[in-house]
């Protein structure tokens, strides 16, 4: 049989009896306590990724001089078929939109829809981490400082992932008040692209902006980045 990239490491099945194992007893906890963490599972998940997935060591307060001051990590869950762009990324602010979209730029479309536009293969669980600019910034400085593109660069799917969990504009991850959410991703033909998301109060949805790397003009203090690395 092919392997596949839903196929469960042996590590992480021995991982999860480790959890079993070690989980309290019948006599170490009470029935309350144990059914309000089974109704709670949502919180019982993020408690149990605080305690087990150590912050990164360079989570330290920014140097006087750095661009980036690091915010937090965002999990981006796992996918179990194909992510298509053009199937995603459509204006709707209906209701029953399950992400409120506003508004998408001509250079969005031409960089990520155009044929058959942008595919992601599934992916399993994974994070990633988020920045604020601590000084106006060109895109070209940004990557630098975030270690260069591989480290920089996200995907559609992420960006995606993000804007499904504030659908409507909640707060999360994602800025909701007008800042810029910045996310490095390549487009149809392999060219790094800058993408902004944005929801301001009078929006009924997340606009969506592509830019060139090299042509973006500078982005303001207070926007947000999302990348692959810790960038501190």
């Amino acid at each position: 049989m092919n392997r596949t990239t839903l196929e469960v490491p042996g590590w992480y099945i021995e991982f999860q009896a480790a959890l079993l194992r070690q989980a309290p007893r019948p006599e170490e906890i009470d029935q309350v306590t144990a059914e309000g963490w089974i109704n709670n599972q949502k919180s019982l998940k993020n408690n149990l990724a605080g305690c087990l997935i150590p912050p990164p060591v360079t989570a330290k307060l920014p140097r006087s001089n750095s661009l980036l001051e690091f915010v937090g990590i965002v999990l981006v869950p796992a996918t179990t078929g194909k992510f298509i762009a053009r199937d995603k990324f459509v204006i709707n602010t209906k209701r029953n939109a399950p992400v409120k979209i506003s508004c998408v730029n001509y250079n969005f479309k031409e960089y990520f829809l155009s044929g058959d536009g942008k595919t992601k293969d599934p992916m399993s669980e994974h994070a990633l981490r988020y920045a604020k600019l601590c000084k106006e910034s060109e895109d070209g400085t940004t990557i630098k400082e975030l270690g260069g593109e591989a480290k920089a660069e996200t995907t559609l799917s992420e960006m995606f992932s993000s804007m499904e969990k504030q659908g409507e504009g909640e707060d999360g991850a994602l800025l909701n008040n007008g800042g810029a959410n910045l996310f490095y991703i390549q487009d149809c033909s392999g060219v790094l692209r800058v993408v902004c998301v944005f929801w301001r109060d009078k929006d009924a949805g997340w606009r969506i902006r592509a830019f060139p790397v090299e042509d973006s003009g500078h982005w303001s203090v207070g926007d947000q980045v999302f990348s692959h690395n810790s960038v501190l």
